[in-house]
Protein backbone atom coordinates (compact mmCIF):
# COMPACT_ATOMS: atom_id res chain seq x y z
CA UNK A 1 0.00 0.00 0.00
CA UNK A 2 2.43 2.29 0.92
CA UNK A 3 4.37 1.44 -2.26
CA UNK A 4 1.73 2.56 -4.68
CA UNK A 5 0.97 6.23 -2.61
CA UNK A 6 5.01 6.85 -3.08
CA UNK A 7 4.26 5.91 -6.79
CA UNK A 8 1.41 7.65 -6.91
CA UNK A 9 3.24 10.87 -5.47
CA UNK A 10 6.31 10.20 -7.93
CA UNK A 11 4.06 10.31 -11.17
CA UNK A 12 2.26 13.32 -9.80
CA UNK A 13 5.90 15.17 -8.84
CA UNK A 14 6.80 14.11 -12.25
CA UNK A 15 3.64 15.48 -14.12
CA UNK A 16 4.06 18.88 -12.28
CA UNK A 17 8.07 19.34 -13.42
CA UNK A 18 6.71 18.16 -16.73
CA UNK A 19 3.79 20.92 -17.44
CA UNK A 20 6.44 23.11 -15.47
CA UNK A 21 8.59 22.60 -17.84
CA UNK A 22 6.45 23.08 -20.62
CA UNK A 23 5.45 26.52 -19.42
CA UNK A 24 8.79 27.47 -18.93
CA UNK A 25 9.87 26.35 -22.70
CA UNK A 26 7.11 28.39 -24.04
CA UNK A 27 7.93 31.41 -21.91
CA UNK A 28 11.63 31.23 -22.00
CA UNK A 29 12.81 31.13 -18.04
CA UNK A 30 10.90 31.10 -14.76
CA UNK A 31 12.27 34.69 -13.98
CA UNK A 32 10.89 35.76 -16.93
CA UNK A 33 7.40 33.83 -16.42
CA UNK A 34 7.20 35.73 -13.45
CA UNK A 35 7.71 39.22 -14.19
CA UNK A 36 4.95 38.17 -17.16
CA UNK A 37 2.53 36.85 -14.66
CA UNK A 38 3.21 40.00 -12.15
CA UNK A 39 2.60 42.72 -15.26
CA UNK A 40 -0.67 41.35 -15.32
CA UNK A 41 -1.61 40.99 -12.04
CA UNK A 42 -0.52 44.66 -11.35
CA UNK A 43 -1.80 45.54 -14.66
CA UNK A 44 -3.02 49.53 -13.74
CA UNK A 45 -6.21 50.92 -15.17
CA UNK A 46 -4.47 53.02 -18.33
CA UNK A 47 -6.34 56.82 -18.29
CA UNK A 48 -5.28 56.87 -21.99
CA UNK A 49 -7.65 58.64 -23.45
CA UNK A 50 -10.59 61.36 -23.11
CA UNK A 51 -14.18 60.66 -22.80
CA UNK A 52 -16.01 61.02 -26.15
CA UNK A 53 -17.86 64.25 -26.64
CA UNK A 54 -19.78 63.63 -29.59
CA UNK A 55 -21.56 60.86 -31.72
CA UNK A 56 -23.63 60.37 -34.87
CA UNK A 57 -26.16 58.16 -34.02
CA UNK A 58 -25.80 54.71 -36.60
CA UNK A 59 -29.79 55.02 -37.20
CA UNK A 60 -31.89 57.98 -38.34
CA UNK A 61 -34.81 59.41 -36.61
CA UNK A 62 -37.63 60.73 -38.42
CA UNK A 63 -35.27 60.00 -41.97
CA UNK A 64 -32.31 62.67 -40.14
CA UNK A 65 -29.14 61.88 -38.65
CA UNK A 66 -28.66 63.12 -35.13
CA UNK A 67 -25.68 63.87 -33.09
CA UNK A 68 -25.22 63.46 -29.82
CA UNK A 69 -23.21 65.58 -27.76
CA UNK A 70 -22.19 64.03 -24.03
CA UNK A 71 -21.10 66.10 -20.76
CA UNK A 72 -19.65 64.14 -18.06
CA UNK A 73 -20.43 64.80 -14.39
CA UNK A 74 -16.81 65.03 -13.59
CA UNK A 75 -14.93 67.07 -10.79
CA UNK A 76 -13.42 67.14 -7.63
CA UNK A 77 -15.71 65.64 -5.56
CA UNK A 78 -16.77 63.56 -8.43
CA UNK A 79 -14.28 61.98 -10.80
CA UNK A 80 -16.50 60.31 -13.22
CA UNK A 81 -12.63 58.17 -14.48
CA UNK A 82 -11.76 57.35 -11.27
CA UNK A 83 -15.25 55.92 -10.35
CA UNK A 84 -15.04 54.02 -13.27
CA UNK A 85 -11.55 52.69 -12.49
CA UNK A 86 -13.23 51.33 -8.84
CA UNK A 87 -16.56 50.49 -9.66
CA UNK A 88 -16.15 48.58 -12.94
CA UNK A 89 -14.22 45.81 -14.88
CA UNK A 90 -12.84 48.23 -17.48
CA UNK A 91 -9.17 48.37 -18.04
CA UNK A 92 -8.99 51.31 -19.69
CA UNK A 93 -11.16 54.65 -20.51
CA UNK A 94 -10.93 53.21 -24.22
CA UNK A 95 -12.58 50.20 -23.15
CA UNK A 96 -15.70 52.51 -21.49
CA UNK A 97 -15.87 54.85 -24.15
CA UNK A 98 -16.37 51.55 -26.56
CA UNK A 99 -19.29 50.78 -24.67
CA UNK A 100 -21.05 54.35 -23.95
CA UNK A 101 -21.17 54.75 -27.91
CA UNK A 102 -22.55 51.04 -28.40
CA UNK A 103 -25.24 51.52 -25.61
CA UNK A 104 -26.30 55.45 -27.48
CA UNK A 105 -26.55 53.83 -30.49
CA UNK A 106 -28.43 50.75 -29.07
CA UNK A 107 -30.92 52.89 -27.02
CA UNK A 108 -31.12 55.98 -29.33
CA UNK A 109 -33.28 56.74 -31.13
CA UNK A 110 -35.44 53.56 -31.13
CA UNK A 111 -36.31 55.16 -27.76
CA UNK A 112 -36.81 58.58 -28.67
CA UNK A 113 -40.76 59.25 -28.48
CA UNK A 114 -41.40 55.86 -27.19
CA UNK A 115 -39.84 55.77 -23.12
CA UNK A 116 -37.78 58.74 -23.94
CA UNK A 117 -39.63 61.25 -23.96
CA UNK A 118 -38.39 64.12 -21.75
CA UNK A 119 -35.86 65.84 -19.78
CA UNK A 120 -34.16 64.16 -16.98
CA UNK A 121 -32.72 60.75 -15.62
CA UNK A 122 -32.31 57.72 -17.23
CA UNK A 123 -30.34 54.20 -16.58
CA UNK A 124 -28.74 51.40 -18.83
CA UNK A 125 -28.10 48.40 -17.19
CA UNK A 126 -24.73 47.16 -19.29
CA UNK A 127 -25.77 43.11 -18.43
CA UNK A 128 -22.77 42.03 -19.61
CA UNK A 129 -20.30 44.09 -17.73
CA UNK A 130 -22.34 44.48 -14.58
CA UNK A 131 -22.91 47.63 -14.21
CA UNK A 132 -25.33 50.81 -14.52
CA UNK A 133 -24.53 53.71 -16.26
CA UNK A 134 -26.83 56.88 -14.91
CA UNK A 135 -27.32 59.76 -17.47
CA UNK A 136 -29.70 62.42 -18.09
CA UNK A 137 -31.25 63.83 -21.84
CA UNK A 138 -31.49 67.63 -22.75
CA UNK A 139 -34.05 66.97 -26.11
CA UNK A 140 -34.21 70.54 -26.18
CA UNK A 141 -32.44 70.89 -29.46
CA UNK A 142 -33.97 67.54 -30.83
CA UNK A 143 -35.81 70.16 -33.44
CA UNK A 144 -32.27 70.79 -34.87
CA UNK A 145 -31.32 67.04 -34.77
CA UNK A 146 -29.31 67.39 -31.88
CA UNK A 147 -29.30 65.73 -28.31
CA UNK A 148 -27.57 66.44 -24.97
CA UNK A 149 -26.68 63.23 -22.88
CA UNK A 150 -25.27 64.01 -19.27
CA UNK A 151 -23.43 60.70 -18.06
CA UNK A 152 -23.95 61.66 -14.81
CA UNK A 153 -22.22 58.26 -12.96
CA UNK A 154 -21.74 54.89 -13.23
CA UNK A 155 -22.44 52.10 -10.45
CA UNK A 156 -21.03 48.33 -9.95
CA UNK A 157 -24.19 46.41 -9.31
CA UNK A 158 -27.24 46.20 -12.22
CA UNK A 159 -30.18 46.85 -9.12
CA UNK A 160 -30.44 50.83 -8.51
CA UNK A 161 -32.91 52.19 -6.84
CA UNK A 162 -35.75 53.38 -9.59
CA UNK A 163 -36.39 56.71 -7.52
CA UNK A 164 -35.56 59.63 -9.49
CA UNK A 165 -35.01 57.67 -12.81
CA UNK A 166 -37.73 58.05 -15.56
CA UNK A 167 -36.68 54.80 -17.01
CA UNK A 168 -34.34 51.69 -16.86
CA UNK A 169 -32.98 50.14 -20.34
CA UNK A 170 -31.48 46.41 -20.26
CA UNK A 171 -28.27 46.33 -22.74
Amino acid sequence: MNIQKSIRKILREYLEEARLSDLLRVTGNKNELHKQIEKEISKEFEIDRELPTQLTLKKRYNNKKIKVYFNYYDDLKHNLKKRIKERTSFKSISEFAEIITDVVNYVLPDELGDNINQNGKYAVKVMERQLTIIFSVNLNNIKDNQIQINIITVLSKTQIEEKDIIHSFIY
